[in-house]
């Protein structure tokens, strides 16, 4: 808890030191920091985190990063839409990428300073890429498990409680499939199902959205998510996952304050 609040004070300081607003204290608060494996060979599951320490203030804030491989059949790996309420930038995600050598964007647009970009390379090896979920010609009947989202607060684990006024990691996890309906033949990738997968989450705390990610079929199966949340009321968090059939999963977690 200290260390965020002296990371917000650390911020407000480098801008009042540099009025003009540009520099170097402009690029440390805006740029993301961008986490991802190097080399990996399961390309069905790259695990993506983006960490900020850009101020979370009602004024001045992140309203968005957006998860970009341009390389990919499938693009973009989604677009979350945080708000001061989360007080701090910080999510993880998995996602699905092609075999090669490619790199990944996060592109965090602030609602003063406009748009900051990061980049990552990453390898993935022959024959291990994860965006062809189909067979070419092979209509597979599937029956996909599907279980409810589950969320988890590990400060509220430990300490049966949480600080009133702390930025408290929050995690989703949901069994629930992503399949592109992608095959690969010929060293290219032809759509051959209808894709199935999760188009968004919506996070509301004490009865309000305060955050949602615009998902797509470049996701990972049963995904895990964190992000964090400034803990103010003993109100409930809710979690809300809408699928590509309009289908809708929620999860409730209540909130102990001390």
């Amino acid at each position: 808890m200290l260390a965020g609040i002296f990371t917000g004070l650390k911020n407000r300081l480098l801008l009042a030191l540099d009025p003009s607003e540009t520099g170097a204290a402009l690029k440390e608060i805006h740029t993301p920091k961008l986490i991802l494996p190097a080399m990996t060979r399961n390309g069905t599951h790259v695990p993506i985190v983006v960490k900020m320490n850009h101020p979370m203030d009602r004024n001045h804030y992140v309203r968005q990063i957006q998860f970009v491989n341009e390389s990919d059949p499938i693009p973009s790996k989604g677009i979350f839409h945080p708000s001061p309420a989360n007080g701090e930038i910080y999510f993880s995600f998995q996602a699905r990428m092609h075999s090669g050598t490619s790199t990944v964007l996060a592109i965090a647009e602030c609602n003063v300073h406009g748009k900051w970009t990061a980049r990552q390379h990453i390898t993935i090896p022959d024959g291990q890429g994860g965006c062809a979920t189909a067979e070419p010609e092979k209509k597979v009947p599937r029956h996909e498990e599907i279980l409810p989202p589950v969320i988890r607060i590990p400060e509220l684990i430990r300490r049966g409680r949480v600080t009133k006024g702390q930025t408290a990691e929050v995690q989703v996890k949901f069994k629930h499939p992503s399949r592109t309906g992608l095959a690969y033949e010929n060293k290219k990738f032809i759509q051959v199902e209808e894709p199935f997968y999760l188009t968004s989450m919506q996070v509301f705390y004490a009865d309000r959205l305060v955050s949602r990610y615009e998902m797509t079929p470049g996701l990972s199966d049963n995904p895990f998510l964190t992000l964090k949340l400034k803990l103010i009321e003993e109100k409930p968090i809710h979690i809300v996952f809408t699928n590509s059939l309009g289908q809708q999963f929620r999860a409730v977690q209540e909130v102990v304050l001390s």
